[in-house]
């Protein structure tokens, strides 16, 4: 066997995040209800992830973004969440990174701006989604290269620094498009948005229901993904009640209700996901001249008149531990099932999950190699199989791990016990949490699993905070 020379990396601690986080989570989850203000290049005819729309004919002499404030308060939403740059590249603001953007638009306004400062002039919540994947600019898998990931982190900045305090932090096209480990590093920019903006909570739309790679994860709701009954893992959702363009504005709209949608509709799923705690999104889209159609103001009102928040449900509950710094995990071994799946199970193409699926019986076993030692790794978390495609996306039960035990150790030779955790409720995210030593190698023991089979989506190891 090799006999490996050891670096050693501590991985600094940031007290505020930690702090902080269950109350950050608390106060997104209390707002209940919001507007998802898809806005974008798509809105004015493009495909989804077409590259090089024209965007001549962008001019929306009339938007008014206190008319999407107005109509958000008369629904009773405390919050708003506007598409910045969606999968095609354009952006609603001035970048210096690009000339696709509204400077180059016969608009030319900042339209992030006008968001801002109208929903917080209201008193309401602001968050921006920004799509890493980049059909314009070429930011895509196995296209990387340094002067694009200056692009991401230039544009992210931006967003972050302009605009003051922004909640919440939508990203879209990465994990499920690249993957986090190779193309575009997960806690580079994880680093980057808390190292701008400690307080703002991170959402990305993994497809996966539970918090990996993120501070809450995202339910699609078109998608059929919804926070099972129970759930109390803050989470957010998305909903579409309008047809359109994809998310966006399209020639139905203005009469286009979905069918067996509308008011009962969209009140039977908010309620729901109020009682478990999961902020419901509805999604709101301005037409071409930048206003929303009378449908959805006639529809936001009438939400308004028939819904208020519950002010009985009890404060979330805590949330556990969770990973604010994220280690690298350089190789792994498994005594069955193909281990690389566990470290890279990003969907190819945007249809399927690569999952871990060990043979069956006990135990199995997993060594994850960190590449270095680390002085500060205290927590492992384990994602579950999940479906994706075809409809309806939902985490499932078969392979949910019921027992394991975690063993660390320097030289991948000599094992040490420093941990041992057990399970009931199937589908939900693991977490096992154990006291910081020096370490390079974590090997976990699978003892029990449903079904009688070990299935793992993914893993993180790495720091609580």
């Amino acid at each position: 066997m090799s006999v490996w020379l050891i670096a050693c990396e501590t991985i600094p601690v940031d007290s505020s995040e930690a702090s902080s986080l269950q109350s950050l989570k608390s106060a997104f989850i209390d707002q209940r209800f919001g507007m998802f203000i898809c806005y974008n290049i798509m809105s004015y005819g493009a495909n989804w992830g077409e590259a090089n729309y024209p965007i001549d004919g962008f001019n929306p002499r009339e938007l008014d973004a206190q008319q999407w404030a107005n109509a958000a308060i008369s629904a009773n939403m405390k919050f708003g969440l506007l598409t910045a740059k969606h999968h095609e590249g354009f952006c609603l603001w001035d970048s210096k990174y690009t000339e696709y953007d509204v400077a180059g638009t016969p608009y030319r306004k900042d339209i992030v701006r006008q968001f801002v400062d109208a929903f917080r002039s209201h008193g309401l919540g602001v968050g921006l989604y920004f799509s890493i994947w980049d059909s314009t600019h070429e930011i895509d898998r196995g296209q990387i290269t340094p002067e694009k990931l200056t692009i991401v982190k230039g544009q992210i900045s931006e967003l972050l620094t302009q605009y003051g305090q922004i909640d919440y932090f939508v990203i879209d096209g990465w994990f499920w498009r690249m993957g986090h480990r190779e193309d575009v590093q997960y806690q580079e920019i994880r680093d980057l948005i808390k190292s701008l903006q400690p307080h703002c909570l991170i959402t990305e739309h993994t497809h996966i229901q539970a918090p990996y790679h993120a501070d809450i994860p995202y339910f699609e709701g078109p998608f059929g993904a919804f926070p099972q009954e129970g759930n109390t893992m803050a989470s957010a959702l998305g909903h579409c009640s309008i047809q359109g363009n994809g998310w966006f504005w399209g020639e139905r709209t203005p009469t286009g209700m979905k069918r067996n949608d509308g008011v009962d509709s969209i009140l039977t799923k908010l309620r729901a996901c109020e009682e478990r705690y999961c902020n419901f999104m509805l999604n709101c889209m301005p037409n071409r001249q930048g206003l929303l159609d009378t449908i959805y103001l006639d529809l936001l009102a009438d939400i308004g008149q028939k819904w208020s928040p519950n002010e009985n449900r009890l404060p979330l509950p805590d949330q556990g531990p969770a990973i604010g710094k994220s280690v690298p995990i350089l190789d792994a071994r498994a005594s069955s099932g193909h281990a690389d799946f566990l470290i890279e199970s990003a969907k190819i193409g945007g249809k399927n999950y690569y999952d871990w699926e060990a043979e069956p019986g006990f135990p199995q076993n997993i060594v994850l190699d960190l590449g270095v030692e680390h002085q500060a790794v205290d927590l492992l978390t384990i994602v579950h199989k999940h479906r994706c495609k075809p409809f309806p996306e939902q985490a499932l039960p078969d392979g949910n791990i019921l027992r394991v035990i975690v063993s660390v150790s320097s030289d991948g030779l000599h094992f040490e016990e420093i941990a041992q955790e057990r399970w009931t409720a199937p589908s939900s995210f693991r977490a096992v949490s154990f006291e910081a030593t020096r370490q390079r190698f974590l090997k976990i023991e699978i003892l029990d699993a449903v079904c009688g089979q070990a299935i793992i989506n993914d893993l993180e190891v790495g720091l609580a905070g």
